[in-house]
């Protein structure tokens, strides 16, 4: 799960010389816990997971408390009602919904002291990921001599006449890429084919890459562009903030409809 920052307080603290060494951490004054809310609704296989947990302060750790206990529905705007069962440790699911490209979907979630917390959604249009493509790159940023990397791309036709929003997952060996963020949309190329290299990566010979192309609804994308917002880097970088979520009863989070497509090179 992402960190949360629920902050009464922001401070902002200007560049500290090199020779200073001392170590400064804020007294920055935490809310009230608020009901963080993660929900995926993946339209091409019908799973819909989701995670309850209450925030934490700046400089708690991520393992904050689960929710168990609440009752959560789904329904659709062509009738469809499911109860996602409980699984533990905060985490509800619920299978083969029936949900196609343009239709609505809502979340209704009771917790277990009688709050309502609501969320909806609207289910893009599904894109296929096209082409996986891998490049050597020869060189060394830090001198001597060469090394051999190679560096990922991905290909795919954007709808034309539609806003289309995108998030790129890559898997090296099998290991999710967690610090890889990447989101796009096409409001530089509508229906043109989009070309995504993985910058900042660089895969070796023998490397299993797996790229799944999520092609999300609006709120998905502006939830987590939001979060690569927040976790800029550098001295003009963002304090750190909530993202905007799609949730009432100032809950945190999001309830976000996909469509998966997936694609697996081998590097050689």
């Amino acid at each position: 799960m992402q960190r949360y920052f629920p902050l009464v307080l922001i401070a902002i603290i200007g560049l500290l010389s090199p020779a200073c060494e001392e170590v400064i951490e804020l007294e920055l004054d935490t809310s009230e816990q608020r009901l963080v809310i993660e929900a995926n609704l993946n339209a091409t296989t019908g799973l819909c997971q989701l995670k309850l947990s209450l925030s934490g302060g700046f400089y708690e750790s991520n393992d904050f408390e689960k929710i168990n206990g609440a009752e959560v529905v789904l329904t659709t705007s062509s009738g469809g009602n499911y109860l996602l069962g409980a699984e533990g440790n905060g985490i509800y699911t619920a299978q083969n919904i029936a949900i196609q490209a343009n239709e609505s979907a809502y979340l209704k979630i009771t917790t277990p002291d009688g709050a309502v917390y609501n969320a909806s959604a609207t289910t893009p249009a599904p894109v296929a990921l096209d082409t996986l493509l891998v490049e050597k790159n020869e060189g060394n940023p830090m001198g001597g001599d060469p090394v051999e990397t190679y560096e990922l791309t991905a290909k795919w036709q954007d709808i034309q006449d539609m806003e289309n929003f995108y998030r790129l997952k890559i898997y090296r060996n099998g290991a999710f890429q967690s610090d890889l963020l990447i989101m796009t949309d096409d409001r530089l190329g509508d229906g043109a084919v989009i070309t995504r290299p993985i910058i900042r990566q660089q895969y070796a010979l023998g490397d299993t890459l797996r790229c799944e192309l999520l092609a999300c609804d609006l709120a998905y994308y502006q939830y987590f562009s939001d979060i690569f917002n927040a976790e800029g880097r550098g001295p003009s970088a963002p304090v750190p903030f909530n993202p905007a979520g799609n949730f009432d009863n100032n809950a945190l989070g999001y309830f976000g409809i996909w469509y998966l497509s997936e694609k697996i090179i081998v590097v050689q």
